[in-house]
């Protein structure tokens, strides 16, 4: 598992680079902020960020880290975990908050996000999002926190209408008993439920939908979604695979910009909104991907092949979507995607071969 590690110019780069997007990074200092999910893609990042600030700024920000397994974690952060100003919460989402812990901010990114999840584990999938997200919310209520996030997913769209234009936060439609959607379809509900604590019991909830979003912390070795396969064939040196007829189109956010996107949301945004969270200057097909990636690392002398999926439990959106997504909400919070596509998988490649020079691959 990739180590968050400030030795790796790649991810202190990418800290600078948050924090210069991030002038709201100060109102964070002497806070506490909880994170659900802290071992995943996008949570490790947020968590690293917040740790930067304290390494950097003595920040005083009380990080909890919500981790279900303490050896991915330890992984994860190393030395990291040692700090004072670090909490591990050993609990999944579905054990409620220790009404003993004082926090100020909760951002909500437990997910089983994966396709390959969907048709193994559909229940699994769907309670982190439900059950969880109600467990955090009353927490919120109770304790009167300054901010609760909540990470949906640009996959409650279902079927976009329209799809030659740009969609919205209040377009599309879900068919809520095919088994594909358990994961959007629980995202939407979860986004209802930070709604309705925000209108009946002042929660300021805010809800991000997140779109595909790559970077170093992706698990190469066992996300099985389509970035994440050919990072991990970049970093082989072996033919990207295309198990599909790659004709999907899909905007990818490299994932500074998308937790720069998350913090603006949270520190910024208006309660009981969605705001979307995604990179539509960079929406390009998955072939189209493929053969660019073949491309710009093409001194690893590989290609593209076609492949079929031997992953059985592999179920995607029952109703996928081809439309960029419009983010004009979030941009007027003044944020915008700052990185191009060849240079998120420059940083991403670079980073992870530092990482395996550095560290025993898990």
């Amino acid at each position: 598992m990739f180590r968050i590690d400030y030795s790796n110019p790649i991810i202190e780069n990418d800290m600078k680079e948050l924090h210069g997007s991030l002038p709201e990074s100060k109102d964070l200092f002497g806070k506490s902020v909880y994170v659900s999910g802290a071992n995943g893609m996008i949570a490790s990042y947020i968590v690293g960020y917040l740790a930067w600030l304290n390494e950097r700024f003595n920040a005083g920000i009380s990080i909890y880290a919500g981790i279900r397994n303490t050896d991915k974690g330890v992984k994860r952060f190393g030395d990291l975990l040692d700090k004072d100003y670090m909490h591990v919460i050993s609990q999944d989402v579905l054990t409620p908050l220790s009404d003993d812990l004082d926090i100020d901010y909760i951002i909500h990114a437990a997910s089983l996000a994966s396709p390959q999840y969907y048709g193994t584990n559909p229940v699994e999938t769907m309670l982190p999002n439900l059950v969880g997200t109600n467990n955090l919310l009353d927490y919120s209520r109770k304790h009167d926190v300054k901010g609760f996030l909540f990470l949906s997913s640009g996959a409650v769209y279902g079927t976009v209408v329209g799809n030659d234009e740009m969609f919205e936060e209040s377009q599309g439609v879900l068919d809520f008993l095919d088994l594909g959607n358990a994961y959007a379809e629980s995202k939407r509900s979860g986004e209802a439920l930070c709604v309705a604590y925000n209108k009946e019991y002042g929660v300021r909830t805010l809800i991000s939908r997140v779109h595909h979003t790559y970077g170093p912390t992706v698990d190469i070795e066992n996300d099985s979604r389509v970035y994440s396969e050919f990072i991990r064939n970049i970093i082989d040196r072996k033919d990207i695979e295309l198990k599909s007829s790659g004709e999907a189109l899909r905007a990818f956010c490299y994932i500074t910009d998308t937790v720069s996107g998350l913090l603006k949301t949270l520190l910024c945004g208006e309660g009981g909104k969605a705001y979307n969270l995604g990179n539509p200057y960079e929406y390009i097909s998955i072939y189209d991907l493929a053969c660019k990636l073949t491309h710009q690392f093409s001194d690893r002398n590989i290609k593209v092949v076609c492949k079929a999926r031997e992953d059985a439990g592999y179920r995607s959106c029952a109703a996928p979507f081809n439309a960029p997504v419009n983010i004009d909400k979030l941009v007027s919070l003044g944020w915008k995607p700052q990185v191009s596509l060849s240079d998120g998988f420059a940083r991403t490649v670079s980073a992870i071969d530092f990482y395996e020079g550095c560290y025993e691959k898990d």
